[in-house]
């Protein structure tokens, strides 16, 4: 059970960060090129969210899994998962602030969420790597 959901989880994250990536270069093309917001605007955004919220859920049963027995039980471990949720929590407030703000400020709101987010899955990652 361990070693499929670790490939599931370690898998998932390409999908993860190419939606996140994504999302990014697209928000970031309207906000700075003045673009307005549009269907696909928002999808991006549903679909970006979906895919990180999945990867969430794989990593938060992974972690339920081996907590106690594996190395994820570790300081460093115990780290990794509250910085996800931290970032997954801005980027449903961001997305939530997206869907309130004004059609010239959704691009904006929704780049630096997108943004924020990513920053924070990247310190999160870098936590559990040992590269911080």
């Amino acid at each position: 059970m361990y070693t499929f959901l670790l490939m599931a989880h370690d898998g998932w994250r390409y999908l993860a960060l190419l939606a996140l990536a994504i999302a990014v270069v697209k928000y970031l093309m309207g906000w700075l090129g003045n673009g307005g917001w549009s269907k696909l605007d928002r999808q991006i955004g549903l679909i970006a969210s979906i895919v990180v919220d999945i990867q969430l859920l794989l990593g938060l049963v992974l972690w339920a899994v081996a907590v106690g027995d594996h190395p994820l039980s570790t300081v460093r471990g115990m780290e990794h998962p509250v910085w996800m949720i931290i970032a997954i929590a801005v980027m449903h407030i961001g997305q939530a602030r997206v869907k309130k703000a004004a059609d010239g400020d959704k691009a904006k709101t929704a780049a630096i969420t997108f943004i924020s987010t990513g920053l924070l899955v990247a310190v999160g990652v870098a936590r559990v790597t040992g590269v911080m």
